[in-house]
């Protein structure tokens, strides 16, 4: 849906407006010197890893308007103390690039496309205005930005002390914009949206197949669609490994033991074996043997990247082997 200009220009001002104030309630933080004390209540609440990989992926993702060239120079001997410096001043010229409020209004808009692209079939679910939708994708799109923005400033903290102030401020900001699209959606709503953000980490799995069965005999229905989504996710979110390899990050991969990974992958066909089983009440014969061909391919794929990186310390920077629920870029 393609909101009209003045429309988008009012939210976009309304968000930078809305961003001047998070900075003043930050400061005021800042300057008092809140301590911070963990509130198991809240802590409760909050996500298991698997449910916040999209939320993160939404918020970790750098906006695309935020790019910091480097300044040619000659390359200094590699040091910890020039790196470190290198970071920080990295950090302080991305940082200032939040702080413009045009450069601002360009990262909310480029967060919508994301915002766009991965809700937009849930936006057709919900029966609301032009005018609240665009409030709402603006609403999400800024959930991002300011995710990505209080992850800059942690980054740059000099104390552990300046960390933790960081990551109250940004808990402090989620809630506030959350309890926004709450009162935008209303309680259901939200709580739907909340459901289908949860699930964003298996449908990349199911539209692939869905787009490699979309041109034979035996396409996916909506309905298929949707109800393999719900098996990936029960059998995955329920699966345990015995040894989870699906988060190894670059060098850490130097540390995997070879009979580590053989377990890891056994493990995974049978979880793939699991989701299978599952699938089976809502898909035909013809698209559960296109499914487990995928689910084969996909985990030697994986399989020989695994041993890549254990052979080759740092050669990835992100990336692992999934463990089910899609790929994370």
């Amino acid at each position: 849906m393609k909101p009209s200009t003045i429309t988008l220009s009012v939210l976009l001002l309304a968000a930078v407006g809305y961003a001047a104030y998070l900075q003043t309630e930050l400061n005021r933080l800042q300057e008092a010197g809140l301590a911070v004390v963990a509130e198991p209540e809240v802590a409760s609440q909050r996500p298991e890893p698997e449910q916040r990989d999209e939320q993160e992926r939404l918020e970790t993702s750098a906006p695309e308007a935020v790019v910091v060239q480097a300044t040619p120079t000659e390359t200094p001997p590699p040091s910890r103390e020039n790196w470190e410096a290198r970071r920080a001043e990295r950090m302080k010229q991305m940082v200032a690039a939040f702080e413009d409020p045009a450069m601002r209004v360009d990262m909310i808009e480029r967060q919508m496309n994301r915002v766009d692209s991965r809700y937009a079939a849930f936006f057709k679910t919900l029966n609301l205005s032009s005018e609240d939708l665009d409030t709402l994708r603006t609403l999400m799109a800024e959930q991002g930005v300011v995710g990505w923005e209080m992850r800059m400033r942690s980054f740059g903290a000099d104390t552990p002390e300046s960390r933790e102030e960081m990551d109250l401020a940004r808990e402090l900001q989620r809630e506030m914009l959350q309890d926004q699209i709450v009162g935008l959606l209303g309680e259901e709503n939200a709580a739907a949206l909340q459901d289908y953000s949860d699930s964003l980490p298996y449908r990349g799995e199911v539209e692939a197949l869905a787009s490699s069965l979309s041109f034979t005999e035996t396409p996916l229905s909506p309905q298929q669609t949707e109800a393999l989504v719900g098996a990936l996710r029960d059998v995955s979110s329920s699966f345990e490994y015995s040894v989870d390899l699906s988060r190894m990050r670059g060098r850490e991969a130097a540390s995997i033991d070879p009979a580590d990974i053989d377990t890891f992958f056994q493990e995974r066909a049978t979880r793939d074996e699991l989701v299978l089983q599952a699938a089976a009440e809502s898909l035909s014969d013809a698209q559960l043997a296109a499914y487990a061909e995928r689910q084969l391919a996909e985990r030697e794929r994986d399989r020989r990247q695994m041993e890549f990186m254990q052979q080759n310390p740092g050669g990835f920077g992100r990336g692992g082997p999934r463990g089910g629920g899609g790929f994370r870029p």
